[in-house]
């Protein structure tokens, strides 16, 4: 029944939400009572300590401010698979993958036999960059925030998404958002696609004309002089006149992306888009969803403990101030409400965690793979048997078990056991496990967490939690995320403006709680999904 349920609330939801001109819909203005423009601030791989381990170095009104709000300090992910894509998808659903569907950034499709990006959509083309096709929220099940918000005001309303990673823009954007716009690397521009219009507004056309990142052109990437360990050392530097290229061209683009200058380019774009949308100006609530990607790119790179890490929150911190001194000027601080978390953790580097005793290695895909193949190959013969597997989940080659003759059930549990034998594997579920959660496996935290990823349409055959600090790494960076444990699972949760109580409050709570307490304090339904439970402790 549950199945049934979602795949016809999956397809209600396609129906439902694409924008509509105010002559299908007429105009009823629910009693929304909420700020002129409520701002959804994620900043990617933040994790919690950060805010306590660089607090001595906040100046003026940046995190200073956010930490005058609400702040929960044991806010955590309850799922397993904590990565950008689903984290982002969670904060304005409410829901944990299970429900909204985003289970990962990618995952392998049993029904179109390939790996899918979660905001992909071929259905749709790119605008403003080069030649190709566009993203959309179409994988995404149920409402988010936004769109109960502009179905609440006869979509008057605006809702704006922007990001660095198209992911992190068209998910909290959701369904109905006016605009979604990230950046693209190769040409320099923010970007869109042709699910929310077929040009970009002359004010986006005006900013990528602009082309901010010139003004970094030969600019080293120079500690601040505060910045613990760094002591204005140049931590990043680059050249273009070694490389016989102008700048910006394509490779600086993309070094310029693992810096925090592209932060200040980013939350300048988000300025514009205030200024230039009018929003916070109308007579209801707009929403602003703006995630800052660059620090997820440097944590990738450096990890944590690194003085790159120290140096990028710190300049966010300045960066922060003057973009909230902006938003005071153009709409007002005591008309705004904010909302801060991020999408997910990280974990120490496996060079850090060896070098201070506390991880064995890591399980390398390919050694996940050819365990299974071989059990597999002993139980029923010579495969092949695993048609994908990744840091989650292992897809069994459909062709062979039914070649083979082999019970699909009884081929996930040999991959299981097989996959759980390797080191760095803390313990594998089978899909049939996970679909069948209460009758078939005997409750725990980390069967939970699993049960929470676990989205029955779109889940592997086997499903694979890593052993703590064993992170595998993708080749290109040294730090990673998408396990269950805490340095991957507690985010911060701030909530700040006119409506909360400020204080620190050391009561356990998830992010699926954030959209609830938002829709609450707003007057709205709750996104179609949710799970969590509004944070009732913090409202006024």
């Amino acid at each position: 029944m549950y199945a049934l349920v979602s795949a016809l609330s999956g397809i209600l939801i396609l129906q439902r939400f694409p924008a509509p001109t105010p002559e299908e819909h007429p105009v009823r203005v629910a009693n929304v009572h909420g700020p002129k423009l409520l701002l959804i601030l994620v900043i990617d791989q933040f994790r919690y300590d950060y805010l306590e381990r660089f607090r001595p170095y906040f100046v003026g009104r940046g995190f200073n401010l956010l930490l005058g709000g609400a702040n929960f300090v044991d806010c955590r992910y309850d799922y397993a698979t904590t990565v950008t894509c689903a984290g982002h998808a969670t904060l304005l659903t409410g829901a944990y993958p299970n429900v909204h569907g985003i289970i990962a950034n990618e995952w392998f499709d049993n029904r179109s036999y390939r790996k899918v990006y979660c905001a992909e959509d071929s259905g749709t083309t790119l605008v403003g960059g080069p030649v190709g096709p566009g993203m959309s929220p179409r994988k995404l099940m149920g409402s988010t925030l936004g769109d109960e918000l502009r179905l609440a005001t006869g979509f008057q309303s605006k809702v704006v998404a922007i990001s660095l990673k198209d992911r992190a823009s068209v998910m909290p954007g959701g369904h109905t958002a006016n605009a979604a716009y990230w950046y693209d690397a190769a040409s320099g521009h923010f970007v869109t696609s042709t699910y929310y219009m077929q040009a970009l507004p002359p004010w986006v056309a005006a900013f990528n004309q602009s082309l901010p990142a010139k003004a970094y052109c030969g600019k080293a990437w120079q500690a601040l002089p505060e910045t613990p360990g760094a002591g204005g050392q140049v931590l990043k530097q680059f050249t273009p006149g070694l490389l016989a290229r102008p700048c910006p061209d394509s490779q600086f683009l993309g070094w310029l992306n693992a810096t925090p200058y592209m932060t200040e380019i980013e939350l300048n774009f988000a300025l514009e888009a205030v200024k230039q949308e009018r929003l916070g100006q109308g007579a209801t609530t707009d929403l602003l969803a703006l995630s800052l990607s660059e620090n997820d790119y440097i944590g990738h790179g450096y990890g944590p403990y690194s003085v790159e890490v120290a140096d990028v929150t710190i300049r966010t911190d300045r960066y922060l101030a003057d973009f909230f001194n902006s938003l005071d000027r153009l709409v007002g601080l005591d008309n705004v409400w904010i909302a801060f978390s991020s999408d997910h953790g990280v974990a120490p580097t496996p060079a850090f965690s060896v070098e201070h005793h506390l991880s064995g290695p890591a399980a390398a895909p390919l050694a996940v793979g050819a365990a299974v193949e071989d059990a597999l190959s002993k139980a029923f013969g010579a495969g092949p048997w695993v048609e994908d597997v990744d840091e989650f989940y292992i897809n069994l080659n459909r062709f062979t078990v039914q070649k083979r003759g082999a019970e699909l059930a009884k081929a996930e549990a040999i991959a299981a056991e097989a996959a759980a034998s390797v080191a760095g594997v803390r313990t594998a579920f089978t899909h049939t496990q996970l679909q069948l959660l209460q009758g078939s496996l005997p409750y725990s935290p980390i069967t939970r967490k699993a049960s929470n990823s676990f989205n029955e349409r779109r889940s592997g055959d086997v499903f694979m939690v890593q052993d703590l600090f064993a992170v595998t790494v993708p080749p290109g960076t040294e730090a990673h995320h998408g396990a269950p444990w805490s340095y991957d699972a507690q985010v911060p949760l701030i909530l700040w403006g006119s409506v909360f109580k400020p204080g620190i409050y050391a009561v356990p709570c998830e992010p699926i709680d954030l959209a609830p307490t938002l829709a609450v304090a707003l007057g709205l339904t709750q996104p179609s999904g949710a799970q969590g439970r509004p944070l009732s402790i913090a409202l006024k």
